[in-house]
């Protein structure tokens, strides 16, 4: 590769993010050349020494995993029986620099390693990767020895008996706590609505579970529900509507001259301001009942407080009636308020019930057969590593044989997985070690990427990650360098500008 005029040679860049001495977080476009610099890093790190079972490599498809295997095995199968100067110069055009005689002997052996290396390379799906530690480890994880990874459809039955178990004890088994749960979700989805709601409770229960957990159980957890929305568990929108339609909890007097006045003006004002007389007229039962009338007086059908709350000819005859129009439209504002923070928190508490027995069944079901989803690979992976509960002769274990991690996709990596590799790195970042090896983190990305939310995952999480490291490799007096990939190989100069 050339550089373009006025533009940094694009292969010194890669050579940059391919630099096995330093942690590289990589941030690159479509086109760039990420699979490359992925590629050309393992060639770097496995020409400067680095055992091949050393080496962590995790990609988010089968596909890429096995594109980037074959990448990596066919550079070092050319290697190996390359041409001397043909050789030279292909290391060159990795490195930066001329290779020596034992950089030349190594590469030239390089695929005979990697073929007779146990496992070989591994570069595999963070999934497969969870699988393999799970089954070094199935008692530390609290699993069966024989555990097996169900299918998609095979979850999904298990899912579904699960759904079914749950809704018939909601229907017909006694807990009514259930019951009125059910009841709650119910009136505000459809049937449709209901059981797209149930799938995305199974794919979210690595959430639930935390939330629970967080806070001792689920009845703590819906207390911290009221809370956050600062509601209380009495308040429901109709003991709201009641207390706002109570006497003496607004200005009757000035609403009553201000409606006489309406009633007097334009055909809207008529309408509108008849409708305030009636309600005030009535008793404080109906008026709660009859609450959402009187609030179209004050707001429209997108909730916006009117513009216009009276007419110019109905003001003149009640110059106070804006005030106290005005002071009513806020009132009832902060009710809708409370109405809106009562139905999410009775809807969100009510999910999260109904969702905590969906999963406890789930949980029951495929631990009877003992089967994993492919959600659960990473939540027991990731509670296997976690220092509060799992085994530090697992990490230990794991610490002798991972001196380098690469995150392919780095965008899509979600809260859980970000987890599972802070897990796998810390020991890269803690300082003087047992092992004095230039240990390091390398990770490519693309936010821009990211706007499907691929597994959970949030595009912010990628800068806040890459600024996490980097605090973790200073502090260490670690080698860290943030890379742009920003040359296009996959269109002109021309389309690309316009």
């Amino acid at each position: 590769m050339t550089a373009i005029q006025g533009r940094p040679d694009p292969g010194d860049t890669q050579r940059r993010a391919a630099n096995p001495a330093s942690s590289v977080w990589v941030s690159a476009s479509a086109g760039t050349g990420k699979t490359k610099v992925l590629t050309d890093r393992v060639l770097s790190l496995l020409l400067t020494g680095t055992a091949p079972r050393k080496i962590l490599c995790l990609t988010f498809t089968r596909a890429a995993a096995a594109e980037m295997a074959n990448r990596v095995n066919r550079a070092l199968a050319d290697w190996a029986v390359m041409k001397e100067e043909e050789l030279h110069e292909a290391i060159a055009g990795l490195t930066g620099a001329p290779p020596d005689d034992e950089a030349m002997g190594r590469a030239r052996r390089l695929f005979a390693e990697v073929l007779e290396a146990p496992g070989g390379l591994k570069i595999q799906t963070i999934h497969a990767f969870c699988e393999s530690l799970l089954g070094r480890f199935p008692l530390e994880a609290n699993l069966e020895p024989h555990f097996q990874l169900m299918d998609e459809r095979t979850a999904t039955e298990i899912q579904s008996e699960a759904r079914d178990y749950v809704l018939g004890r909601a229907r017909i088994g006694g807990d009514e706590r259930l019951a009125q749960a059910l009841a709650e979700v119910t009136s505000h989805s459809h049937e449709q609505d209901f059981l797209e709601l149930m799938a995305k409770l199974s794919s979210s229960r690595g959430a639930i579970h935390g939330l629970i957990e967080q806070h001792g159980g689920i009845e703590a957890l819906e207390r911290a529900v009221y809370a956050r929305f600062g509601v209380e568990p009495a308040e429901t929108v109709e003991r709201l509507c009641e207390a706002a339609s109570s006497d003496g909890v607004f200005n009757e007097v000035g609403l009553r001259r201000a409606a006489a006045a309406m009633i007097k003006g334009s055909k809207t004002d008529r309408e509108r301001g008849q409708v305030i007389a009636d309600w005030l007229a009535a008793t404080d039962t109906k008026r709660a009942q009859e609450i959402g009338d009187y609030l179209a007086v004050y707001f429209t059908q997108a909730g916006e407080e009117r513009k216009k709350l009276i007419n110019k000819d109905a003001d003149a005859l009640d110059p106070r009636a804006v005030d106290v129009l005005s002071a009513e439209a806020g009132r009832l504002a902060d009710l809708q308020a409370r109405i809106r923070a009562a139905i999410v928190v009775r809807a969100t508490t009510a999910l999260l019930r109904l969702g905590a027995a969906l999963l406890d069944e789930y949980e029951r079901l495929k631990s009877a057969h003992a089967r994993l989803d492919y959600d659960d690979l990473i939540l027991r992976t990731r509670g296997l590593l976690d220092e509060g509960r799992g085994t530090p002769w697992v990490m230990y274990k794991l610490d002798e044989g991972i001196d380098h991690v690469l995150i392919d996709e780095a965008q899509d990596t979600n809260r859980d997985q970000w987890d599972i590799v802070q897990f796998l790195t810390h020991e890269f970042f803690a300082g003087a070690g047992a092992r004095q090896v230039a240990r390091t983190v390398f990770a490519v990305g693309d936010p821009k990427q990211s706007i499907y939310s691929f597994q959970g995952a949030e595009p912010l999480a990628f800068a806040n990650m890459r600024d996490q490291f980097h605090r973790n490799a200073e502090a260490a007096g670690c080698a860290w360098d943030d890379v742009a990939l920003d040359i296009s190989f996959r269109s002109t100069e021309a389309v690309l500008g316009a």
